[in-house]
């Protein structure tokens, strides 16, 4: 049994990163943003690609990654450690006096978007093109190739919990924050066709865009950093930050109903409560049928290990298999919903199981329980090695045969949980108290604090109180938030859109307003009154899902063109392409943005200066008090945590646990990366199964 141990030991603790991984990879908004749903209609099986690239321009950007040193710690003086920040410039269309256009991607390497900056029908390459404009990508700090090379970045997997503390203790949101700030600051091109231009926010209109973590990240600079872009554009934007995010649901629930699938909405609610039983009585009967049939040889090869077959590890492997499972009919919903992704395939697979007229109680209603799971399983197994959890992880084992850099490839999700688990939080988890609960209760917001703990260990920033998300909650306001020269827009079935400031959730604001109207340079919104856009039939980021139609609504440049209401004469009609259900409104949203750019671009009212960072501690916080482990709470009601002055607050509830070399301005050398240790080989094994197609 001593080899098992060892076995066990490496799979325990790749999975207590795997598991949060994969589910938070889909969180992660911005990943698959620029990529389209393609479905072949013969053999009914999904893929995620990229959308095909349709290149006018000669000059490829993709080709030329740029880099600038940063402060590895902005806030405190002694500190000089730095590191090497990658971006990439699109300049076939600027034209003196035109903007700089600062795509923030967020939490992803920038090299997959690198090869959209030549399509033409792009959204932020449409920016550049209508506005003269520099379009650059810009990458987060500890993403892609963007972190210090030590050590530990080489091979995350083998590094201790503490030397990833260590690593990671700079990767704040106040810390990233910093960065775009000195990066504006600093910015020099050298254009080929012009004179040198002076293109720091002083003297050049920024504009800033960014889609979820990023566009939260575009309001909280527009709040601190008052002037710094003279637009910005915060799509699907979470400034609403907290742990137990379990109306992440909500949205899938409304749009189940929407598209006339409440009998698909039941049964995964049913099947929900079944893996709930399964996992407290530990009855293996019918889930090691479905784990079987939906892994095959993953499971298989696993299980013969054990002489005794009753050993209790074996449960936490199954629990970890039937959370997969749970989650596979939702994994590419925030993008694409109920018609265009994975959850309407599932549900057409369950529903018609055993008969081409799907009952409308749905199958747990009207079948035995055996049937009813064999339905359930029949669509896991059918959806699951195409949906996206499984995508990302066999994407992450290429990424380590192709990767040209020396950091270790699996460095993107190690950041984001890192970033989740610290600050961020927002914890996609079951609440047993919703009879519409679709998530089985072990997946819950202290089993994600457990492998929190089991990746990191305990610290200033990782604990057992969970992630702090009362500091930026607090000096941004979260939902509060006000702000002048931003459009918020939001898709109607985001299920973000809780976060944002156009949640419709019990305790969001309701005292806001919501306009169309632009507001002329010089003037100001009523308080309370923002510029926002509620994308109909939308869902994450659908402004940027869509490409750009040339002259689809008569925008120009003049500073007085608004669309006021848009009206229905003034809407775009689509047609489907092929690829996935269109989200009509979104071209509406792309021509309210491009209106507020006409707008606000010349407008000179708010003027940039440039004050260097203050010092402070780069940690977001000292102690606090845990989250309770005395019993679950399933009515969404608060427990009181202690901020960083002992102070009481208020955390949302949790439920009970179940058993570099420098580089300068220039293009990237290629390097090979170094082999894959034997943890990852053993746990993308694991994870990946047989059967995945590209």
């Amino acid at each position: 049994m001593k080899s098992i141990d060892v076995l066990l030991a490496v799979l325990a603790n790749g999975w207590v990163v795997s598991a949060v991984l994969w589910k938070d990879s889909i969180s992660r908004n911005t990943t698959d943003i620029l990529r389209k749903r393609y479905r072949d209609e013969k053999t009914q099986k999904f893929s995620t690609v990229f959308n095909s690239r349709k290149p006018s321009l000669t000059s490829n950007p993709a080709s030329k990654p740029f880099y600038i040193t940063l402060p590895l710690d902005h806030f405190t003086t002694s500190n000089t450690d730095t590191f090497q920040s990658r971006y990439y410039v699109q300049d076939s269309y600027y034209q003196p006096g035109g903007p700089v256009i600062f795509h923030d991607i967020g939490e992803s390497s920038i090299e997959r978007y690198a090869p959209g900056l030549v399509d033409e029908e792009e959204f932020t390459v449409s920016m550049a093109k209508r506005f003269n404009g520099l379009l650059i990508l810009f990458e987060h700090r500890f993403y892609g190739e963007s972190a210090p090379l030590t050590e530990v970045s080489r091979a995350l997997g083998d590094a201790s919990k503490e030397g990833l503390t260590a690593f990671f203790k700079y990767l704040t949101i106040e810390q990233a924050l910093e960065d775009v700030v000195v990066f504006a600051n600093n910015f020099t091109y050298d254009f080929q066709s012009y004179p040198s231009q002076k293109l720091t926010p002083e003297y050049t209109p920024w504009v800033y865009v960014g889609v979820s973590y990023s566009g939260a990240r575009g309001a909280w600079l527009a709040k601190r950093n008052p002037g710094l872009f003279k637009a910005t554009l915060a799509s699907s934007a979470p400034v609403e930050l907290k742990v137990d995010f379990w109306e992440y649901f909500v949205a899938i629930e409304a749009n189940l109903a929407a598209s006339g699938n409440t009998n698909c909405s039941a049964d995964l609610a049913a099947a929900a409560a079944w893996l709930s039983q399964a996992w407290e009585t530990q009855n293996e009967t019918l889930v090691d049928k479905l784990i079987d049939t939906v892994y095959q040889a993953d499971w298989e090869n696993y299980i013969s290990q054990f002489r005794n077959q009753d050993d209790p590890r074996i449960w936490d492997t199954r629990r970890d298999y039937m959370q997969d499972a749970a989650w596979t009919a939702f994994a590419d919903f925030q993008y694409y919903g109920v018609q265009g992704g994975t959850l309407g395939k599932f549900c057409d697979i369950m529903e018609t199981a055993y008969s081409d007229n799907a009952p409308a109680e749905g199958l747990f209603a009207t079948e035995s329980l055996d049937r009813a799971v064999a339905g359930y399983t029949k669509a896991v197994a059918a959806i699951n090695p195409y949906s996206y959890s499984r995508s990302a992880r066999n994407k992450a084992k290429l990424k380590q045969k192709r990767q040209s850099s020396k950091l270790d490839s699996s460095l993107d999700d190690y950041a984001w949980l890192w970033q989740v688990c610290s600050e961020f939080g927002a914890f996609q988890v079951a609440n047993t108290s919703r009879p519409q609960n679709m998530l089985p209760s072990f997946i819950n917001v202290a089993a994600q604090i457990d492998q929190c703990i089991g990746t990191f260990g305990e610290s200033d920033q990782v604990s057992l109180a969970g992630p702090n998300v009362s500091p930026i909650n607090q000096k941004y306001l979260g939902w509060n938030i006000e702000l002048s020269n931003t459009l918020w827009t939001n898709g109607e079935f985001d299920p973000w859109r809780a976060l944002s400031i156009d949640s419709t959730t019990e305790d969001a604001p309701t005292n806001d307003t919501s306009t169309t109207e632009i507001p002329q340079c010089g003037t100001t919104f009523p308080r309370g009154t923002q510029l926002r856009y509620v994308i109909v039939d939308g869902y994450h980021g659908s402004e940027f899902s869509e490409d750009v139609v040339e002259n689809a609504d008569d925008i120009g440049l003049n500073p007085t063109n608004t669309i006021g209401g848009i009206s229905a004469s003034r809407r775009v009609t689509l047609t489907s392409t092929g690829t996935g259900t269109p989200v009509a409104d979104a071209r509406n949203a792309q021509s309210l943005w491009f209106n507020a750019m006409s707008t606000w671009l010349p407008c000179g009212t708010q003027v940039f200066t440039f004050t260097s960072p203050q010092p402070s501690s780069s940690t977001p916080f000292k102690t606090r008090s845990s989250y309770s482990t005395d019993g679950p709470s399933t009515d969404g009601s608060t427990t009181e945590g202690l901020t960083t002055d002992g102070s009481t607050t208020s955390n949302p509830s949790r439920q009970s646990s179940s058993p570099s070399e420098n580089k300068t301005q220039s293009a990237a050398s290629l390097v090979l990366p170094p082999l894959m240790n034997l943890f990852m080989l053993s746990l993308f094994a694991f994870l990946t199964g047989v059967g995945f197609i590209l």
